[in-house]
């Protein structure tokens, strides 16, 4: 909670929510597990698109435009094996 001053939430008697997650606990067993490559990893992004087309794979992602589930944006552009939009 670095992020915003929970005495401010406090006094102004908000309520926040947050979803459990399990990440922080296994990212070092799920690290190991793509290291000796028992798991991959090239569902997690959908599409690939040149930093100049930031605003266009955002669209598609908000929009779930073309299957997009998640759009990797890459200053020097997609490289030949990542899935191309």
């Amino acid at each position: 909670m670095d992020k915003f001053s929970l005495g401010v939430v406090s006094n102004k008697g908000s309520t926040t929510r947050g979803p459990c997650q399990q990440g922080q606990r296994c990212i070092l067993m799920l690290l190991v597990h793509v290291a000796k490559g028992e798991m991959g990893t090239p569902h997690l992004a959908t599409h690939a698109v040149a930093l100049g087309q930031a605003s266009t794979a955002y669209d598609m992602f908000e929009h779930r435009a073309d299957g997009c589930v998640r759009a990797v944006i890459r200053p020097d552009g997609p490289s030949a094996e990542e899935p191309r939009t």
